[in-house]
């Protein structure tokens, strides 16, 4: 059985499951080459089938999920787009006790549509999302243009709209949450049905919210039999498109339910002081964020802000323009304001950050601040989740967490540390580009019913999923390139690559399907030598990166725990943070003693290989690892991003699939 699933709002993607196996997956930025690139289209889609060796006529049913407040955009209607389909029969239809509610949901979506149609035509022209992140031209009079509105939850509990605090949650009986969740975990529906249009194909599908697909990626991928799953992003706390921040849900064998929506301020917070400390302007703020918290100290922090938007309702900031559907509760003013006060009075200068300041020791103090807020509130939020499946009679020793949120490597590794769960997984793609994956999988397990099968949770292996690029496509690239780089085939590539770090060499590698996800797992990453300090800044100047932002290791994993410790082992997709126990490796060891470690197992190839190749010329089984892309970019998908890169970089080597890439003046020499 094969089954689309389309995400449809930024870091759009396309995934093909075939039974519960994700056998192919395009994230449209790869190729389009904008980053976070938005607005799936029939390209896309043809692109996945292609490389799963499938066509449109192949596919039974689409799983479609989209980003929170935007509305799902079609460019062309006659090659792609959907349609509600409330009185739907078959697998995928709803309850008849749900039929009224779907035609609500279909009227509402109607008046959303012209909402959204006034709004776009105002903003259009002027920065925004949708433009920068459109990748091609938006407009809205276009022949064959057209959009739905968006709403997170066609159906849930009138318990959602009760603004419950954490407090609250923690205070409610067993009976009394049953009692509110009682119908909902037996109906477990939180779809909505749809027919789509793909070219000539009419198909049954369903439309699920973000948070939905957000939690099935979790569950599904952590091979898991049950789990608490927490979900969060920078998604509003609640506005007039639903409940988008985040959710509590819990997963037993196929099924997955949303129990309660998750109402942290963590993640507008995070993301709107990144922003105010100009440390970048879109996406990239929460990242460069925690990079920065380890050069400061959380001295602004308050414990009177931990909690979720209900805990402290005195604290709710409107929203400038409550009606874009913009972040409306969050604490980030409140949290800046009382920094910039406690900074004056003990003398802080530079408290109103500029481009030149962004550095300073208030800046600094106030990301790790941020850092320290963010993880107690979802420390509690862990433990708020725990305690609703002892309550339920459902209690599992698992957690799975996805969302940007679970790109906090520091969070992660302090809920396994510290947390009540004994086992955390988080995968690969836990941010918004693994949300096609999770719509493919709830479709198939939640609402099909198929059996499950295992993802490799505890191996890399199980992130290479991306395009397929055979030694043709790598011929090709290197032959249009010019005649200004010598290509020497070598018999073992990763034994030559190996040589060549430890010669203090950096090199790119080349190898079969792209990782998914943003972090480099060694298909396409830049390599460098963990030995030399000034590997750190040298490879920050090829990226065109700030100086001070932190690189990860790639560790043998059999050796891990001689070198790191603090994070659960193995730890596959850079996703935990580690204590580095030896001096050995500063070019990743960040200021506090910590690294975000990738642990690499005997299965996965040539990247293996590498490591196991430093590892013979040095006794060092670790190497620095990187994504492979420039500044503003994603990471490098086709052969000929590589070659692109590689001429106009600093990079020394660059391998291919058992080719040695150089410059004919470094050859020479």
């Amino acid at each position: 059985m094969l089954i689309l699933g389309i995400h449809m709002g930024h870091d759009a993607g396309v995934a093909v499951g075939n039974d519960g196996e994700i056998v192919a997956f395009v994230e449209r930025e790869r190729h389009t080459r904008v980053k976070h690139a938005a607005i799936t289209t029939i390209d896309d889609i043809e692109l996945a089938l292609a490389d799963a060796g499938a066509t449109i006529d192949d596919v039974d049913y689409v799983s479609i999920t989209g980003t929170q407040n935007w509305p799902f955009i079609f460019y062309d209607e006659a090659e792609f787009r959907f349609d509600f389909a409330p009185a739907m029969g078959g697998p995928l239809g709803v309850p008849p006790a749900f039929q009224r509610r779907a035609r609500d949901h279909v009227e509402a979506m109607a008046d959303q549509r012209d909402a959204f149609r006034a709004l776009m035509v105002e903003r259009f022209g002027r920065p925004n999302d949708f433009v920068t992140l459109s990748a091609r031209p938006v407009d809205v009079d276009a022949p064959g243009f057209d959009f739905h509105g968006t709403c997170e939850f066609p159906f849930y509990p009138n318990i959602w709209d009760h603004n419950l605090s954490l407090g609250a949650l923690r205070q409610m009986s067993g009976g009394e949450l049953a009692e509110e969740l009682g119908g909902w975990v037996r109906h477990s529906v939180f779809h909505m049905p749809v027919e789509v249009r793909v070219r000539h194909r009419h198909l049954p599908g369903i439309l699920i919210s973000h948070h939905t697909a957000h939690a099935a990626s979790a569950f599904y991928q952590s091979d898991f039999d049950t789990a608490a799953i927490l979900t969060a992003d920078g998604g509003a706390t609640k506005s007039r498109f639903g409940h988008a921040g985040g959710l509590f849900a819990q997963g037993r064998g196929n099924k997955l339910v949303p129990l309660l929506p998750n109402s942290l301020t963590s993640g507008p917070t995070y993301i709107r002081v990144g922003r105010h400390l100009r440390l970048d302007s879109g996406l990239g703020a929460p990242g460069k964020l925690m990079g920065l918290a380890p050069y400061g100290k959380p001295r602004f922090f308050d414990p009177d802000l931990v909690g979720n938007a209900y805990d402290r309702p005195e604290l709710m900031l409107s929203s400038s323009r409550p009606d874009d559907g913009d972040d409306h509760l969050m604490y980030a003013q409140t949290l800046v304001d009382r920094a910039k006060a406690r900074a004056r009075q003990m003398g802080y200068a530079h408290v109103e950050p500029t481009a030149e300041t962004r550095l300073s020791p208030f800046s600094k103090d106030l990301a790790a601040t941020t850092q320290k807020l963010f993880e107690e509130q979802n420390l509690l939020a862990t433990l708020v989740l725990f305690e609703l499946g002892l309550k339920l009679g459902r209690p599992s020793p698992n957690l799975a967490i996805s969302g940007g949120c679970a790109l906090n490597c520091p969070f992660n590794s302090r809920v396994w540390r510290e947390g009540p769960f004994e086992n955390v997984f988080v995968p690969p793609s836990c941010d918004d580009s693994g949300l096609a994956i999770g719509s493919a999988l709830y479709l198939t397990h939640h609402v099909l019913d198929r059996p499950r099968k295992p993802q490799g949770s505890k191996t890399s292996t199980s992130a290479y999923l991306g395009r397929r690029h055979g030694p043709q496509a790598v011929e090709r690239a290197l032959r249009e390139a010019g005649n200004d780089l010598v290509v020497t085939p070598v018999g073992d590539a990763a034994a030559d690559a190996g040589k060549a770090l430890a010669g203090n060499a950096v090199v790119a590698w080349f190898e079969g399907r792209s990782e998914i996800g943003p972090r480099a797992l060694g298909h396409r990453s830049i390599l460098a030598d963990p030995r030399a300090g000034g590997n750190w800044e040298r490879v920050n100047h090829i990226k065109r990166r700030e100086a001070w932002r932190p690189f990860a290791p790639a560790v043998l994993e059999e050796r891990a725990a001689e070198w790191f410790e603090g994070a659960p082992l193995p730890s596959p997709f850079m996703l935990f943070t580690a204590r580095v126990r030896s001096r050995e490796l500063p070019a990743i060891t960040h200021v506090d003693g910590s690294a975000r470690i990738q642990t690499v197992a005997s299965d996965s190839g040539g990247f293996r290989a590498v490591l196991e190749a430093f590892d013979r010329e040095t006794g060092v089984p670790v190497v620095l690892n990187t994504s492979f892309n420039g500044p503003a970019e994603p990471i490098v998908e086709s052969p000929e991003d590589a070659v692109r890169f590689f001429r106009t970089s600093e990079l020394d080597r660059l391998y291919f699939h058992g080719l040695r890439v150089e410059r004919k003046a470094a050859a020479n020499t």
